[in-house]
């Protein structure tokens, strides 16, 4: 009797210990999973909420590179002009338009990407939220288009430096100054102002860096729109991956 009761007891506590561990497990794995599930949840809701910024970013920089191109595309025109106004001894009788011209080839902002969210992307590892393969390759073509037109601004800055230093060789400072009024804006003079000199080789060198600017804008011109054909691609992309309307 004494035994069966002991072997009866053992067998009893066996089973309460493994029950009593296999509750402990399913515990601690369900708490597992939903703080899997949460922070998954979390993760999705980030990503979406860094595509919803990239997307805005994306809106900005197509209609910044609209402008950027449009206003290269004048400025080209009147860097041919002024090209052919000093090359053929015309600028002597179109004074106002030499200035004119001449005040616009200094014009020109470099672009600038709104790159917030890309960078937050890059920089604080999130790009890892990013799924979808496709996507984070567009991204990273896309941030790398950006890079390369800045270098070629950069480019197109330095040639402006070298027009800069060169044109007060031929440009009377005070009249190349008047071209612009009180609200920086550009306007055309009402009198026929001339040049400080009728030297040919200082309007030579002149002329040999407006070919050089004007080849640098219609390059500019074309990487601008490329860069803004990726833009609308990719805006086209992630709205499709993110279900967005």
């Amino acid at each position: 009797m004494e035994v069966h009761a002991h072997s009866h007891t053992a067998r009893k506590k066996w089973t309460h210990y493994f029950w009593e561990f296999l509750m402990l497990f399913l515990a601690v794995f369900c708490g597992f999973l939903a703080e899997y599930k949460l922070e998954h949840t979390i993760e999705n809701q980030r990503e979406k909420k860094y595509v919803y910024s990239l997307i805005e970013d994306l809106k900005a920089d197509t209609a910044d590179l609209e402008s950027y191109v449009q206003l290269r595309k004048e400025k080209r025109i009147m860097m041919d002009s002024l090209m052919m106004l000093l090359n053929t001894g015309m600028h002597k009788q179109m004074g106002n338009a030499t200035y004119f011209f001449a005040r616009h080839v200094f014009y020109g902002q470099p672009f600038v990407s709104t790159d917030g969210t890309m960078q937050q992307l890059k920089n604080a590892g999130n790009l890892r939220l990013i799924k979808n393969e496709s996507v984070i390759s567009n991204i990273l073509t896309y941030d790398g288009s950006v890079k390369k037109l800045k270098e070629w601004d950069e480019s197109d800055t330095r040639i402006k430096n070298s027009f800069r230093e060169m044109g007060g060789n031929i440009f009377n400072a005070d009249l190349l100054y008047k071209a612009m009024d009180s609200d920086f804006k550009f306007v055309r003079p009402t009198n026929n102002p001339q040049l400080i000199t009728d030297n040919i080789i200082a309007i030579n060198n002149i002329s040999f860096q407006l070919q050089y600017l004007t080849i640098s804008t219609l390059g500019n011109i074309i990487r601008g729109n490329e860069l803004k054909s990726k833009a609308t691609k990719l805006i086209e992309l992630l709205k499709q991956e993110y279900h967005i309307n």
